[in-house]
C-alpha cells in the first residue's frame, strides 16, 4: 500500500510539471543571443552612445533612429552587392550593480533590397521579412570596432 501511494504521488508530480521541449533552433537562438550582447565597464552611457554612433557610421550604417532615454540606435546598411539591406538595432543599458557600466545588445538582420527603393516601403508591396544574421564573426566584428571606439573616447 505504501509503495502504490508513492507511485501515484510520483506520477501526479511528473504530470503536473510543465513539459518544455528543447529544439535545436532554441539552442541556436540562445547562442546567438549570447553573441549579441557584451558588458563594458568604466564607461558611462553618454560615452557609450557617442562611441556606438561613431562605430555604426564607420561600418557604413546610416542611422535611422536615435533615442537617448531608451538607449536605442537603429541603422540600415545596403549590402555591397545591393541585394540586401542589413538592419541593426543597438540598445545600451546601464549595468544595475555598477556605477559605470553599460550592456550593449545588437540585433542584426537582413531583408531584400527592392529596385528603386530609397529606404521606404511602397504601398503595393508585401511587408518584408527580416532574417536574423547568425554568423558569430559579424557580431564579433561589431564589438571589436565598438571596443576600439570606446577606447578612443575614453583616452
Amino acid at each position: 500500500m505504501r509503495f502504490s501511494s508513492f507511485m501515484i504521488f510520483a506520477l501526479f508530480l511528473g504530470l503536473s510539471l510543465p513539459i518544455i521541449p528543447t529544439y535545436a533552433e532554441d539552442r541556436a537562438t540562445l547562442d546567438i543571443r549570447s553573441l549579441q550582447s557584451r558588458d563594458f565597464t568604466d564607461i558611462n552611457k553618454q560615452q557609450a552612445f557617442s562611441a556606438a554612433i561613431s562605430t555604426m557610421q564607420d561600418l557604413g550604417f546610416i542611422i535611422t533612429e536615435i533615442s537617448y532615454p531608451l538607449g536605442l540606435i537603429e541603422a540600415n546598411q545596403t549590402h555591397p552587392n545591393h541585394l540586401y539591406i542589413v538592419r541593426a538595432t543597438l540598445t545600451l543599458s546601464t549595468i544595475s550593480n555598477r556605477a559605470n557600466g553599460i550592456t550593449a545588445r545588437i540585433s542584426l538582420g537582413y531583408s531584400p533590397f527592392y529596385a528603386g527603393e530609397e529606404g521606404t516601403h511602397f504601398l503595393d508591396q508585401y511587408p518584408r521579412s527580416v532574417k536574423l544574421i547568425r554568423d558569430p564573426k559579424t557580431y564579433q566584428q561589431f564589438f571589436d570596432a565598438f571596443s576600439y571606439s570606446l577606447n578612443q573616447k575614453i583616452n
